[in-house]
């Protein structure tokens, strides 16, 4: 075992040996070194990527939705490291530096150690593009850049972000970008001033309506309530909360302080999905959208003393729905087009919304919040008519591009599944992943006003995210194809840099689809041929299904398929010497064997881990989230030995070395938390036995895979693998 440790300075100014772990497998002959065989990438990227996740409004992340991105300078130092042949000091300390910063200086000085000595510049691959990190970070370094996905929402993101920006100079485009931009908010709110009448009449204060929806008991008819969030406000103290009284003939609502423990009548029975008639208690039959009544239950207004003000509606604060209806319809056929139809998919436990009546693509939105968003889209279509005549057409495609992710803002943040958040009394998203669950409570927000998740804060951060973008001398080819059959000749590629989908940690098509066929109407102008289907094209989306493959059995089979399929592409693809750097983590034991079948039946060599501690380590809300805070990189090279087999105990002889002098040295040198550490220790055992051509002493990969993780937990408690089957 090839152990590897550097003195590296800490944040303090002061020198640390940070011990960076242990070569899996000898460098191929005829294979050369390069920077990632260092082993510093968990030290200097994680660092950087983690303080990363707190900065809002500096990358291209803040402009259009997408889920699971890595932080932009983690991705720019894993990007470097697989291409830099210089593996010495001087490079290490180039790699900090694109770590920490972001600076044309640094990013000059790093291009120059990347071009071959013939002034050639390396081609790199990712062929799991998502949300562009990796291409974005490639092309700033002046590398020939190639990237592939089988989503049309990833590949028009990336088109976006780096192909429309080529041809235009930057500082007119973040100038039009800023004046259209507001042209649009301004036109949009002063359209929409009918649909939001106490708009004027409360001089703005009021900015956020609460929504719930009532029923009438199937046997006496009584009208009550399906509340279930009714906390408010849990913020310095405040305990204001929505509560029902029990009248005669229907339940009555009112705002006040609630104890901790709510003794009023709730139509649901805690913790469950039962529901009954607070008056006859019948239990009721299964709910459905379509027998229940949207009903706003409160206003949100600004405090003069700071915080939000909550108040029960006595007053009209929505025009009639008949009103709505027939703008609408008048809307529609002016823009020549039709509401979405598309079907929301029946997955119980990921789609939940679809088992109560939340049918198609236009059912998340209530009539207002839908409307809002047909305004928007037509105004966005027809400034881009008047960029067309104005400009040329690269920026007109560029600014519209970037300011059609104002409907993201709409989709996500202001729908019937966009919860309250008492804590801190903001809005939450609706759509961050993996699931979507069901709100019979939901927050609707005046988008046009100053209160939370509103357009014109958007707006500014579309602004800073296209600040970001630099200028680069990297070209860039990005296109709709999947990674089972790259479209790309053979010995292509110096290196492939990819974060493929995590076994069914997202199903990437379900949540693209909410916002794809809300954006169709708009980038079905500029860019015809993705935006051509009613939804995204899942036929190769690379994750692992039991609905879409009848079980769980079937499902895991299929990934572990496909993603050999795609590890012999990027082997037929990749250059002799190159390297394959490949981002995965997951918290099942599924998920690690698929990792483990891919590796040992492609020509590829696992030469390294590298553990980066790059996610956030909370969110909003996770429905069946199992995600782990540390993913890895692991890094490969062709080979065309034999593989051989390999005993268990000879793996656990390494795995203690590896557990005692670098796992547990993540703890006390890097600071990493312990089930971050233990999964990182973990993946050395995946690459061990993945790099074997069987395990002896073992029932299965599985059975090796289970023990591994029982020794790894041994010393790192809060760590765990489930034994589970697919989504």
């Amino acid at each position: 075992m090839n152990e590897k440790s550097s003195i590296r300075i800490n944040g303090n100014g002061h020198n640390q040996e940070v011990y960076t772990g242990f070569q899996l497998a000898s460098i191929p002959e005829n294979v050369e070194d390069r920077l990632i065989d260092s082993g510093m990438l968990h030290y200097e990227a994680s660092v950087a990527g983690f303080n990363e996740r707190y900065r809002r409004g500096e990358t291209s992340h803040t402009i259009h939705v997408w889920w699971a991105r890595r932080p932009h300078s983690a991705m720019r130092s894993l990007v470097f490291s697989s291409l830099c042949k210089n593996t010495g000091e001087e490079a290490i300390d180039r790699m900090a530096k694109l770590a920490m910063t972001n600076n044309q200086e640094d990013l000059e000085k790093a291009k120059e150690m990347l071009v071959g000595p013939d002034g050639e510049k390396p081609k790199l691959l990712d062929m799991f593009g998502g949300g562009g990190t990796i291409p974005f970070e490639s092309k700033k370094l002046g590398v020939d850049t190639y990237s592939i996905d089988a989503n049309e929402l990833s590949v028009f993101i990336q088109k976006c972000n780096m192909e429309y920006s080529e041809n235009i100079i930057m500082e007119q485009a973040i100038s039009l970008v800023r004046t259209t931009g507001e042209k649009v908010l301004e036109k949009l709110k002063e359209e929409t001033d009918w649909l939001y009448p106490l708009r004027q009449k409360h001089n703005e204060e009021t900015f956020g309506y609460l929504w719930s929806y009532s029923k009438n008991c199937d046997n006496c008819g009584y009208k009550f309530y399906l509340i279930k969030r009714p906390w408010l406000s849990k913020k310095k103290g405040k305990k204001t909360g929505l509560y029902v009284v029990n009248n005669e003939n229907e339940q009555g609502l009112e705002i006040g302080e609630l104890d901790e423990i709510l003794n009023y009548p709730f139509a649901w029975k805690k913790r469950s999905s039962d529901l009954s008639c607070p008056k006859c208690a019948t239990k009721q039959s299964k709910l459905n959208l379509n027998e229940c009544r949207d009903e706003i239950l409160g206003l949100i207004k600004k405090s003069p003393q700071g915080g939000k003000l909550f108040q029960k509606i006595d007053e009209k604060a929505i025009p009639e729905i008949d009103e709505i209806s027939a703008k609408e319809t008048a809307l529609l056929i002016d823009m020549g087009i039709q509401l979405p139809t598309s079907q929301l998919p029946k997955w119980s436990g990921i789609v939940n919304p679809a088992g109560y009546g939340m049918d198609t693509h236009s059912d998340f939105l209530n009539r207002r919040q839908r409307l809002l968003l047909i305004y928007l889209i037509k105004i966005l279509r027809d400034e881009y008519s008047v960029l067309l005549k104005e400009t040329k057409p690269e920026m007109a495609k560029f600014v519209i591009g970037v300011l059609s992710s104002l409907i993201d803002q709409v989709v996500d943040w202001n729908c019937r599944l966009s919860m309250w958040i008492p804590q801190n009394e903001q809005v939450g998203r609706a759509f961050c992943g993996p699931g979507i669950a069901m709100l019979w409570d939901y927050a609707e927000t005046d988008q046009l006003l100053r209160g939370p998740a509103n357009l014109w804060g958007k707006l500014e951060r579309i602004i800073k995210g296209v600040q970001s973008f630099e200028s680069s001398t990297g070209t860039v080819n990005i296109q709709k194809a999947h990674a089972q059959n790259l479209p790309f000749e053979d010995d292509f590629f110096d290196a492939i840099v990819t974060d493929p989908p995590y076994y069914d940690n997202i199903y990437y098509s379900i949540l693209a689809d909410f916002f794809y066929t809300w954006k169709k109407p708009l980038l079905e102008f500029i860019e015809p041929s993705l935006f051509e289907k009613e939804i995204t094209d899942f036929e190769y989306e690379l994750v692992a299904s039991s609905i879409r493959n009848e079980n769980a059995k079937l499902a895991h089979e299929k990934y572990c398929s496909e993603l050999n399929s795609a590890f012999v592409q990027a082997a037929r693809v990749l250059k002799p010497n190159g390297v394959f750097s490949f981002i995965y983590s997951h918290s099942s034991v599924n998920g690690w064997d698929a990792i483990i079948n891919a590796y040992r039946n492609s020509p590829f060599i696992i030469t390294s881990v590298q553990p980066l501690s790059i996610e956030r380590k909370g969110r909003p809300r996770a429905v069946l989230s199992e995600a782990v805070n540390t993913c890895i990189t692991f890094v490969a090279r062709k080979d065309i030995a034999e593989k051989k087999e390999e005993s268990f105990e000879s793996i656990l002889d390494k795995m203690d070395v590896v557990i005692k002098k670098f796992g547990l040295s993540l703890i006390e040198k890097s600071g990493w938390n312990e089930a971050d550490a233990g999964m990182a220790t973990f993946a050395y055992g995946v690459g061990y036995v993945a790099n074997a051509k069987a395990i002896s002493g073992v029932i299965d990969d599985k059975d090796a895979l289970i023990k591994l993780s029982q020794v790894v937990k041994e010393h790192f408690p809060s760590f765990s693998i489930k034994v589970r089957g697919s989504l």
